[in-house]
């Protein structure tokens, strides 16, 4: 009965592709930040931003998935009975939506940079709006979880089959929202550079890459959530995990990319004009002067 739900050869090395090659990229996206953060000492981490703490987060949580995934579906087996079935679609839902949510909150955080000036974050109109945005996102997880998830496991005498996934009713209006939280973000970030048409190139690389995150984040949500819509919400439990695990390591990449445009600059220079994780909630001073810094450091 050992991955008796894949149909081919093929297909099960496919799945293992996406799970192992997964695990081993994000492993080195991971410990690549983690050696310029020096969060191995406890300057390290007085001198973490939040901004740089989500891509943390973010790389951290789609390890976890990824890799619990794949010992789900290549190890115990998601097919053997209902728990471990019903197991693929919660853990599809805990870290696939934390890194979602995760991805928003360090978009967010790039808006307040180029807004906020000198408006503490709770009183940053901008600020909250972006913030209730996601909030609302997690909520929207919560209903659709208790009411718009499928997980159906069906078993025979010599095997089973594990049917994971969203109906139609719940994945709809969830891809709507996911489209208006990117593109409201991106927007709002990206409107006041090319406003102020700031000529500093290292904004313009932070504006660059962070345009091509959010757009990659939103092609590979709307894909995975138009497959579930597509196929009627659910799928074969390989299916439905192995094309959330690419997502979520697609993602990963894009997060990975744009957080490194600031590891060839001199740590002396991030130094300035930073917002730790210690003091991310009290007011900031953002001129035109000192924003490409700022952003640089904000990564």
């Amino acid at each position: 009965m050992a991955h008796s739900i894949f149909p081919n050869t093929g297909t099960q090395v496919f799945s293992a592709f996406i799970h192992f090659v997964g695990v081993t990229c994000i492993t080195y996206f991971l410990s690549r930040r983690l050696c310029v953060e020096e969060l191995t000492t406890r300057r390290g981490w007085s001198r973490t931003t939040w901004p740089r703490l989500c891509v943390l987060l973010v790389l951290l949580d789609s390890w976890l998935f990824v890799f619990s995934t794949g010992v789900l579906i290549f190890g115990v087996g998601v097919e053997m009975n209902r728990i471990l079935c019903a197991a693929g679609t919660y853990l599809c839902v805990a870290f696939y939506t934390t890194s979602k949510v995760l991805i928003y909150m360090f978009l967010t955080e790039k808006v307040y940079l180029v807004w906020g000036k000198s408006t503490r974050r709770l009183r940053s109109p901008v600020y909250l709006i972006c913030m209730t945005s996601v909030l609302l996102y997690v909520l929207a997880i919560l209903v659709v979880v208790i009411f718009g998830r499928i997980t159906l496991f069906r078993s025979t005498d010599d095997e089973g089959t594990c049917d994971i996934g969203l109906k139609p009713t719940a994945s709809v209006p969830l891809l709507v929202y996911d489209l208006y939280i990117n593109i409201l973000l991106t927007s709002l970030f990206l409107w006041p550079l090319f406003r102020l048409r700031i000529s500093s190139p290292i904004v313009k690389r932070v504006a660059a890459r962070t345009l091509v995150a959010a757009v990659a984040t939103l092609a590979t949500s709307t894909v995975n959530i138009g497959l579930l819509t597509g196929l009627r919400g659910g799928e074969l439990g390989w299916i439905c995990l192995g094309i959330c695990g690419a997502d979520v390591v697609l993602n990963a990449a894009a997060m990975f990319w744009v957080a490194s445009a600031s590891s060839a600059a001199p740590r002396t220079d991030l130094e300035e004009n930073s917002i730790t994780t210690t003091d991310m909630f009290q007011p900031e001073i953002i001129t035109l002067d000192t924003v490409a810094d700022i952003m640089h450091r904000g990564q």
